[in-house]
């Protein structure tokens, strides 16, 4: 299933035409999202049963013409969309090598560079964000998802007796975790998959800033105390999806330690922010967490996908996830050697440390973080075209690079929940930017992420020209409905 040299190379180089004509043309002043159907999509992409053999080269025109039209184009600054990182140029080529070399990491001997490039790219990110210790340890995960859930087994394995492994969860005391209301579903997730119940998930109210509310978490866990329940750790936020928000870290730290619970941290999206020297206070605490995850795919501009799981003390990794049957004995007696089969779930894992250190080493620690800066001056951008516009309002100051705000309707007859609500389904139709709404207050409103690297001033005021003449689509729109109604 070899090509000969020659066609191999000619193959590269027609691909590398199409990723160059996709970000010449695609990264402004084209459609970012092309409102294709199901059924049309899987007509261009159908296989028959017994799909004939066909020329790479003809396979790749075909992509050529395809897949760009029936598919997102995330790296453009006009997408604003969930917390979807930006990419860049070299992890890409990242991705062609790591494809090439074909590295299962499941050994050290099985991926001895890739083992050791994770290692130091884990360790640099650890000193980017602040959190430096002697004996901490990670693994590249894929997403914050499953970063969630080998945390969370780590927390129920340190808080709720290593003899789960043998016993499971049956038998003991019911165990309890806490986390603010704007904590991710994945959270939710994870709690149900191992067994610990979605109900014991306790979900702390939050302040007016979207805060987890320090006062009612503590009243929490000591009234769970008094039912015989057994508290086992507290998740702090570092960059709420909705909203941005920093839960107060360093408060939650304090009680964490006085009812000698696990300390854990989600700074998926904002943990490379705390790199920023006037957001120390903001991160302040952090440090202290027992457990971290932080996404390179979100804020420190890797491709997709990449996440982060990192632990105060390696050995409570290998207590969690060390399994070493007879197969996978080879090479245990060197102890200088880590096996990353040791420190996940994964055994089959690829080589996702390459675009990581290909990004750092390329762009260095001082670039990174300006386009960290970057990402929050824009956010704060847009926050003061709201201000000054009359026909949009902040739901919140933004801390970070999320901003919720809504459109106010000129109508007095249309709620803005419902001309916010048509907006966002207009957004899709329409195409030129993409962004994904929320729900605050119990209300629908408009939500924008600045997360990537090569957004200016000139594509926020593209972002706000266009919603403006959507929401005027909008409200002609829900006149009609309203008029037909009477």
């Amino acid at each position: 299933m070899d090509f000969s040299s020659k066609k191999f190379n000619e193959l590269i180089i027609q691909s590398s035409k199409i990723i160059e004509r996709w970000y010449s043309e695609k990264i402004r002043g084209s459609k970012v999202y092309e409102n294709k159907s199901p059924d049309e999509i899987k007509k261009v992409f159908s296989l028959s049963e017994k799909n004939k053999k066909c020329d790479p080269k003809d396979v790749l025109k075909y992509l050529d013409n395809n897949l760009i039209k029936y598919s997102n184009f995330n790296p453009s600054p006009n997408y604003y969309g969930y917390i979807t990182g930006s990419g860049n140029q070299i992890g890409v080529i990242g991705e062609l090598l790591k494809g090439a070399l074909n590295q299962n990491n499941l050994k050290w001997h099985s991926a001895p560079a890739n083992t050791e490039i994770e290692k130091i790219s884990i360790k640099w990110i650890s000193k980017f964000i602040r959190y430096n210790h002697k004996n901490s340890a990670g693994v590249f995960v894929s997403g914050g998802s499953v970063a969630n859930l080998i945390n969370i087994a780590i927390m129920r394995k340190a808080k709720g007796g290593y003899n789960i492994s043998e016993d499971g969860i049956y038998g003991n005391q019911v165990m309890r975790v806490y986390v603010s209301e704007e904590a991710h579903s994945s959270i939710d997730k994870a709690m149900d998959i191992l067994g610990l119940g979605k109900k014991n998930l306790i979900k702390v109210k939050t302040d007016k800033n979207f805060k987890i509310n320090i006062i009612t978490l503590k009243k929490k866990i000591k009234d769970d105390i008094k039912k015989k329940y057994l508290p086992i750790g507290v998740i702090g936020t570092a960059g709420t999806t909705n909203t941005g928000s920093v839960d107060p870290l360093d408060k939650i730290s304090s009680i964490c330690k006085e009812f000698n619970l696990w300390f854990m941290v989600d700074a998926a999206y904002g943990g490379p922010a705390a790199s920023i020297s006037s957001l120390n206070k903001k991160f302040s605490g952090m440090h202290k967490a027992d457990s971290i995850l932080i996404n390179p795919h979100k804020w420190l501009f890797v491709p997709f996908e990449v996440a982060c799981v990192i632990v105060k003390e390696k050995k409570n990794l290998e207590k969690t996830f060390s399994i070493v049957p007879d197969y996978l004995q080879g090479g245990t007696e060197k102890t200088e050697r880590d096996d990353l089969m040791n420190f996940g779930i994964q055994l089959s894992k690829d080589f996702k440390a390459l675009k990581v250190w290909m990004t750092i080493k390329t762009f260095g620690y001082n670039q990174i973080k300006e386009k960290i800066e970057n990402d929050i001056a824009m956010t704060k951008y847009a926050y003061s075209i709201i201000k000054k516009n009359n026909c949009f309002e902040p739901l919140h100051k933004p801390e970070l690079s999320i901003l919720c705000f809504k459109y106010k309707s000129k109508l007095k007859y249309i709620k803005d929940s419902l001309i916010n609500k048509e907006i966002i389904e207009m957004i899709e139709e329409d195409g030129r930017v993409f962004l994904s709404g929320t729900v605050i207050n119990n209300q629908p409103v408009l939500r924008i992420n600045c997360v990537n690297h090569r957004r200016a001033k000139k594509d926020v005021d593209f972002l706000f020209n266009v919603l403006k003449q959507i929401a005027k689509k909008a409200e002609k729109k829900l006149t009609r409905i309203s008029n037909n109604q009477i």
